[in-house]
């Protein structure tokens, strides 16, 4: 996907060097995230799911708990995902149709 928002020219314009080193605080950003969301589904599933501390291995009551709160997890993270993307995906035809629309002002004016 393409964006046309200001910020895509400012980085092809940047120098190399520029674009290497936001490419890879990015990428940290992202591994940063990632094990952050993970942390809070291991949290997040460990405090709805455990229920006492005698043993090394979960029963099966516990076991089957987990399964159902990281599936959970994953489902509703992915339906964010999609509502992101579509959202996303709305703004950028919006940021289209604008600059379609002022360029088609700027022509008329210019024609005046």
């Amino acid at each position: 996907m393409s964006l046309n928002f200001p910020i895509e020219s400012a980085v092809n314009e940047m120098p190399q060097d520029g674009r290497d080193m936001l490419s890879s605080t990015l990428e940290h950003m992202q591994v940063r995230d990632s094990l952050k969301m993970y942390n809070n589904l291991v949290e997040r599933c460990f405090r709805e799911c455990s229920e006492d501390m005698r043993s090394k291995a979960l029963s099966s009551k516990e076991e089957q708990c987990v399964v159902k709160c990281c599936e959970k997890f994953m489902h509703v993270t992915g339906r964010v995902g999609m509502r992101f993307s579509e959202f996303f995906s709305q703004m950028e035809a919006a940021a289209q149709q604008h600059m379609a629309e002022m360029l088609k002002q700027q022509e008329q004016q210019s024609k005046s």
